[in-house]
């Protein structure tokens, strides 16, 4: 999925059939579908990993449209997030510690919005930012176990 040059990301890279068959026992993939779910997953990674837009997506993957749906309805149902906590939990595993973390750091940030974007938006008075507020979770690996996001007053 990604290619790393002395522990720095270097590029995009499709997920191989290994990371493939872990990842694909966390999603619905019981039934018979028109698209298939590897492509998809692959057009998700390429999103996060390169913040394109949705309508920018290549057209080596499916339609922006295709792959949008499925990225909303999984982050709906928990999906995106039983992922990444089971992944977490393996990577975990494989360093020789136990599953869940027994601590972790919480972090939060501010963040301003465009003035026409007016969704879950306050203003921070410690900061004095008019936006939304971002909370993390993660191990003291690193690794991302939630977040949160809210308008910045709350």
């Amino acid at each position: 999925m990604l290619q790393h040059n002395r522990g720095m990301i270097t590029q995009f890279n499709e997920l191989t059939d290994t990371q493939w068959q872990v990842i694909e026992n966390y999603l619905p993939t019981q039934r018979k579908r028109r698209l298939c779910l590897r492509q998809v997953t692959n057009a998700i990674f390429y999103i996060l990993r390169t913040g394109c837009q949705w309508r920018n997506l290549p057209v080596c993957y499916p339609h922006w449209q295709a792959v949008y749906y499925y990225f909303t309805k999984w982050k709906r149902e928990g999906c995106l997030n039983r992922l990444n906590q089971a992944l977490n939990r393996r990577d975990r595993i494989t360093q020789g510690r136990e599953p869940t973390p027994s601590l972790i750091c919480v972090d939060s940030q501010s963040v301003k919005l465009a003035p026409l974007l007016s969704e879950q938006r306050g203003i921070d008075a410690a900061k004095k930012v008019n936006g939304r507020k971002r909370q993390i979770i993660v191990d003291t690996g690193g690794r991302l176990w939630n977040v949160y996001v809210h308008a910045a007053n709350q």
